[in-house]
């Protein structure tokens, strides 16, 4: 018999990430003049528990990467075996990472809570060094809602750092159809005209597993990679590497094959 499965709107999970009874996640301290970070989507655990974190795991040692973001889908189907698997990988990894939600992540009744419980809010900022701003946005539904855009954009108009927007859904998606993109072409619109004015760097997002790059005007769009196991949408499992040095951002993808 199947059931309905009722869970928190964009509008209130908002509201509970901004009332300031979820502790945001501190700033990682790194080399104000050099230092290096990973992004990625999707580790998309099943139930058989494999990921491509182990790998990842090396390269953090090899290439000496501060810290790490994960833009959701952290399970396939948001079960507690599955919860507890991720956190205990991600943790494995051996060094600060920030995470926010995607629509895997919500697919149990209680995948919110869950989410809440073992990482904190799915949209805040996190000021690097005073050099970079990396801002999380939760859009686990394909929107941002009224409440998250204008706190959004308040975040954007901050003109101190080099800002970066990190969540699940692209704002463009290439060749993929619309189910794979921001869900409404105002958002989109209106994404895009704030990214634009305020000086935004990138847009960094999971959902579509391998890396997509387009810049439009002087924001660069990406999908990340994806750590997720078997066959990928395209290419093989990977991260985005972000580097900064000597005043500037650089950023390149790195295969885990």
């Amino acid at each position: 018999m199947w059931g309905i499965i009722t869970r928190p709107t964009i509008e209130q999970r908002v509201r509970e990430c901004l009332a300031g009874d979820l502790p945001e996640p501190e700033p990682v301290a790194v080399d104000p003049d050099s230092f290096c970070f990973a992004v990625f989507g999707d580790p998309q655990i099943h139930s058989d528990y494999h990921s491509s974190l182990d790998r990842f795991r090396q390269e953090v040692a090899q290439r000496g990467i501060d810290f790490f973001c994960v833009l959701g889908d952290l399970t396939n189907d948001a079960t507690s075996d599955e919860c507890d698997s991720i956190k205990l990988q991600l943790e494995r990894v051996g060094i600060p990472y920030y995470v926010t939600i995607g629509n895997h992540d919500l697919f149990q009744a209680d995948g919110w809570e869950r989410f809440k419980e073992d990482y904190g809010p799915s949209c805040y900022p996190v000021a690097i060094a005073d050099r970079i701003k990396l801002i999380f946005l939760d859009t686990a539904d394909g929107t941002l809602g009224p409440a998250q855009f204008d706190w959004f954009e308040s975040e954007l108009a901050d003109s101190r750092f080099t800002k970066i927007v990190l969540t699940h859904f692209p704002v463009f998606d290439g060749e993929k159809p619309i189910m794979w993109r921001l869900a409404s072409d105002a958002e989109r619109v209106k994404v895009q005209s704030l990214l634009e004015r305020y000086g935004a760097y990138a847009w960094c997002a999971g959902h579509i597993h391998g890396l997509r790059h387009l810049q439009v005007d002087s924001v660069h769009h990406f999908t990340c990679g994806a750590m997720a196991p078997g066959t990928l949408d395209y290419g093989d499992p990977g991260y985005l590497l972000f580097t900064f040095a000597h005043d500037s951002l650089s950023w390149q993808f790195v295969e885990l094959n």
